[in-house]
């Protein structure tokens, strides 16, 4: 479903599932912040506090009514991904299933232990931040219904 090239290196440590987050490896603000003003450019998208993560996670949802993607394409309510705080810079998306084996297989993520989302590492460099990015942009086609 997805195609993407293997992330260098180990995977980030990570804790979970309450809170599900990273705890190595964590991205340079300015990559987080380019990537959280990406998401929030999207067509839609709002922001409001997230029904699902820590405090000052950063979460996007598409107001009702607009696109058709799956309930399984929302975290809960319609809530479709978040970003969380500095300190972690992970974020959460929902995707489908067979492309969530193929973030977790080229080492981009893990499954949520207990929610349906998946974890996405925070981009350590430009060229990871575009492989995020495109992740982003595949869980908001699938929360909009725009996945063929």
């Amino acid at each position: 479903m997805l195609e993407l090239p293997g992330r260098p290196g180990p995977a980030p440590d990570v804790i979970g599932p309450a809170p599900h987050g990273q705890r190595s490896q964590t991205s340079p603000v300015m990559l987080q912040e380019e990537l959280w003003e990406r998401m929030r450019a999207l067509p839609y998208v709002y922001l409001a506090p997230t029904l699902v993560s820590v405090p000052h996670a950063r979460s996007l949802f598409i107001p009702e009514g607009i696109g058709a993607g799956p309930t399984a394409a929302f975290q809960k309510g319609r809530e479709w991904a978040h970003l969380h705080p500095h300190h972690d810079s992970s974020l959460h998306l929902t995707l489908p299933e067979p492309a969530k084996d193929d973030v977790e297989q080229a080492g981009w993520g893990v499954r949520h232990p207990e929610q349906n989302a998946i974890l996405i590492y925070g981009p350590r460099s430009r060229g990871e931040l575009e492989i995020v990015w495109q992740l982003v942009q595949f869980s908001f086609a699938y929360a909009m219904g725009d996945l063929r």
